[in-house]
């Protein structure tokens, strides 16, 4: 679901209100879940933990550390409780996702089941996420073909997305938002000029899901990852891999583990049936067989299932309408203290950016005596709000960096 600022803001505004969610709207911001102190806004680096969040992630422990570890073992732990969460937040089938522990790590994953190679190019824009694009960077260096599309006006443009496609391209690989500007791409309109030209489409979401309605069938993408620290408001180490069940034929397995394995049988051990050394097995398949290798992060996953009921009890549509008005604030007000615009103003995702010479030198210290945290660079800064920031937050940052 792709939608300019004005179109989701009208349509959010033509929505009805089921009374669940008319409570939920007017209990934004929920400043009363969290526990941090200072005024931050830099949610899009990692989200503070509501306490139903870090109250899951404390029974788990504690279950841990008193040797309940039924909750921690393959046979009943909470990994198919919030594959099926997640699923249903992004309208998937359980089936189509895959435990990751990053979503780096899954676009790696991703790559090399798909069989990236000499033969099979990649096209990217340099509003990804930048560790990725060392990933294509390095892939290049091995003979892959490569094309990076530049921006033009802070905007990556699908026509350069479409003329860069070429005969051996065969992934479009692109951050939904991006982190660095907030830049949304047109998902859909992406997907639909990719297909078209034989390519695939990757989308990393880190940055959009949590904070904007999001459904894979809607926008038609082959495959996207999330972690689940960021706009889903859980912890480290657990991301989420979707494969459109259509494209899972065209993957490979690279790797091999016990999550993958089923119906095993010895043949060394005293009683143990007749037959080979190393033993007999299957292999299982569908997206889960192909990605997942080992032991996830039970207590994270845990967290998740907290996370997520927690983000959809305040309803996305909610979040998205309640953020609004603070972005459109710092957009109207930044410039007149000197701060360039990044994004775009019709982008309707939770980040927005400003380029800001010696941004980080001279804001720094202003930041840190007035406890405001937002992410601060060299010459550009990103300010994210969430849940629990409210007007007064973003007036405070206003103040302070007009004294710069």
């Amino acid at each position: 679901m792709d939608l300019s600022r004005r179109a989701l803001i009208g349509s959010l505004s033509a929505l009805p209100l089921t009374s669940a969610a008319v409570k939920a709207a007017s209990s934004l911001p929920d400043k009363a879940a969290f526990e941090f102190s200072g005024t931050y806004l830099n949610a899009a680096y990692t989200h503070p933990l509501a306490r139903p969040v870090r109250q899951a992630g404390d029974d788990f422990l504690a279950a841990r550390a008193n040797r309940e570890v039924s909750r921690a073992w393959p046979a009943d732990n909470p990994r198919n409780q919030a594959a099926a969460k997640f699923a249903a937040f992004i309208g998937a089938d359980a089936a189509d996702i895959a435990v990751v522990p990053s979503t780096m790590e899954g676009e790696n994953h991703l790559l090399a089941a798909l069989g990236i190679d000499e033969t099979h190019g990649v096209v990217t824009d340099a509003y990804h996420y930048s560790p990725s694009l060392v990933l294509y960077g390095e892939l290049h260096k091995r003979g892959v073909p490569l094309a990076v599309v530049a921006p033009r006006s802070n905007r990556i443009e699908l026509a350069d997305i479409e003329q860069a496609i070429g005969p051996n391209t065969k992934l479009v690989a692109v951050s939904h938002v991006g982190s660095g500007t907030g830049f949304q791409h047109d998902l859909k309109a992406l997907c639909d000029m990719a297909h078209k030209k034989g390519a695939y489409v990757y989308a990393d979401i880190i940055q959009s899901v949590g904070a904007v309605p999001f459904d894979v069938k809607e926008s038609g993408v082959d495959f996207c990852c999330c972690g689940t620290y960021k706009w889903l408001m859980g912890d480290f180490g657990t991301a989420f891999l979707f494969v459109r069940p259509d494209r899972q034929k065209e993957l490979k397995r690279t790797a091999v583990g016990w999550r993958q394995v089923t119906d095993e049988v010895s043949h060394v051990y005293p009683l143990d049936p007749p037959g080979p050394v190393i033993g007999d097995w299957t292999m299982k398949t569908g997206t889960a067989a192909t990605f997942e290798v080992s032991t996830p992060s039970w207590c994270a996953l845990q967290m998740a299932i907290a996370s997520l009921d927690y983000v959809q009890r305040l309803g996305v549509e909610n979040i998205a309408r309640h953020r609004q008005p603070l972005i459109a604030r710092l957009q109207d007000e930044m410039p007149k203290l000197g701060f360039l615009p990044l994004t775009p103003k019709e982008t309707t995702g939770p980040v927005v950016a400003f380029t800001y010479k010696d941004a980080a030198k001279r804001l720094d210290p202003l930041l840190k005596a007035e406890r405001i945290t937002i992410s601060t660079y060299d010459n550009r800064i990103r300010i994210s709000p969430s849940v629990y920031n409210d007007m007064d937050d973003i007036e405070r940052l206003l103040k302070a960096v007009s004294r710069a």
